[in-house]
């Protein structure tokens, strides 16, 4: 692998977080695109590169924070025999950049002229409930990634689940939060909106996918790979620059309820069942 074919690579990855060299359920690998690797391609330079090869690739991801994991057929369900799976991770020794950029963020969750703080809220609240259908309904801790094709919802049920803490919020009165009353503010169809505007930038970040067979006339979501190792990975740590963002007393966020045992993420939670992910959620030096 050359200079040239490594910065395709990384372009490549750069782009999707994931190749498959036989993807599972039927996907077909990613063609060639102009000016950019076919995923067959990118498999086969990975596979076959020698270790110094290796070593400047992960030292040139190093310099963006990331990191490349490789998985075999043994390693989670769904990766066929004989095949490679790698996926492009923040690295959390590493200053991380953010997961989502902010203004990628808020653009997707904007409905009017909705400040950055009340936006951060949005997503922060959208993104602990959708933790809720992923991992607390199933009764699993941020390490069992194995179970990541069991982790699916339908997008009205995430609705649902919104509706129903903003009428919590709402029956608390003035014991609501400060930085949550703003929540109380939807109107009509605005809380599908946003679910939707959500669950579309979680997708493109390659965290949720819809199911290969789906018999319901629901659209069901499920949680792919990546988003399940990234989870386990780094957890709450790149949503820090979003808390920050909410100007919210820490003790007031909600969001020390997924940090606790209520969400399976408590110190307690088993380590990871593979050496890909072997550090489950710090939550008393979260970072």
């Amino acid at each position: 692998m050359n200079m040239t074919e490594m910065g395709e690579v990384v372009a490549f990855l750069l782009r999707y977080r994931a190749a498959e060299s036989h993807p599972a359920g039927g996907r077909k690998r990613r063609g060639l695109r102009a000016g950019q690797l076919s995923e067959r391609d990118v498999c086969a330079l990975l596979n076959g590169a020698e270790e110094h090869e290796r070593t400047a690739l992960a030292a040139l991801l190093e310099g963006f924070g990331l990191r490349l994991t490789e998985l075999g057929a043994g390693d989670y369900p769904g990766i066929q025999p004989g095949a490679r799976v790698y996926l492009l991770l923040p690295d959390p020794e590493a200053e991380l950049p953010p997961l989502f950029s902010l203004d990628p963020s808020f653009a997707a969750l904007r409905l009017r002229q909705e400040s950055k703080g009340e936006l951060a809220q949005w997503f922060l609240q959208l993104w602990m409930l959708t933790m809720t259908l992923l991992y607390t309904r199933c009764n699993r801790a941020p390490s069992d990634v194995s179970r990541y094709q069991e982790a699916t919802f339908c997008a009205e049920e995430l609705v649902e689940l919104v509706r129903e803490q903003l009428e919590y919020l709402r029956g608390l009165g003035e014991r609501a939060p400060r930085s949550s009353r703003v929540l109380l503010e939807e109107r009509g169809e605005d809380l599908a909106r946003r679910v939707r505007g959500f669950i579309e930038l979680l997708a493109r970040a390659g965290h949720l996918e819809h199911p290969r067979e789906n018999e319901s006339a629901q659209e069901v979501w499920q949680q792919t790979l990546l988003g399940a190792v990234e989870v386990a990975s780094i957890s709450i740590h790149h949503l820090r620059h979003l808390i920050e963002a909410t100007a919210a007393a820490e003790e007031e966020h909600p969001l020390g309820a997924w940090l606790g045992a209520g969400s399976g993420a408590s110190a307690e939670s088993p380590a990871s069942d593979t050496e890909a992910v072997d550090q489950p959620l710090d939550q008393e030096n979260p970072r």
